[in-house]
């Protein structure tokens, strides 16, 4: 259970993954990207800079929010035990999520870093597709896209590393 007003580590990363990187990202081609630009515009572009910001967010979310510490604390029944009672328990449920899930601190570091580079991805993008259109380059915009695709390759990659929900060790 994910406490009110939070979305869950799981549910975020599911999102980033499947609806931005699968769903709007990898599934086009530079020269549709091409087409967009000198078209009908792509609106849902201008959101991915935040989809990155999200993904270096999550980050620092990789240690609690897949741990099933949190429940200690949603979990109506443990409210009977006092304070420390539950603290004690919360920690050695986490600690034995730590051990189960060892790499932890390792995927953190490693989604932090592609998701900057993502960041850095659609900054460079965005440079170029901002541009007015008679200084637009095509052959910038598709290799800028490119290095997009690659960069939400590797963060999708890093992504599907990721436990699918709360790790019961």
């Amino acid at each position: 259970m994910t406490p009110p007003g939070m979305k869950s580590a799981a549910v975020i990363s599911g999102r980033l993954k499947h609806s931005w990187l699968e769903n709007q990202i990898l599934n086009k081609m530079p020269d549709v990207v091409v087409l967009l630009r000198h078209g009908a515009g792509w609106p849902a572009l201008e959101r991915f800079l935040d989809d990155a910001n999200e993904a270096v967010e999550l980050a620092d979310k990789v240690e609690f929010g897949f741990s099933p510490a949190m429940l200690v604390d949603n979990c109506a029944q443990l409210d009977v035990l006092l304070k420390e009672q539950r603290d004690s328990l919360r920690e050695a449920v986490h600690d034995a999520y730590k051990q189960y899930f060892n790499n932890v601190d390792d995927v953190s570091i490693r989604l932090r870093k592609a998701a900057q580079d993502m960041q850095k991805a659609l900054s460079d993008l965005m440079d170029e597709w901002n541009k007015s259109d008679d200084a637009v380059s095509d052959d910038v915009l598709r290799d800028r896209w490119n290095t997009v695709i690659e960069k939400a390759e590797i963060l999708r990659d890093v992504l599907d590393a990721l436990p699918k929900g709360i790790v019961l060790p």
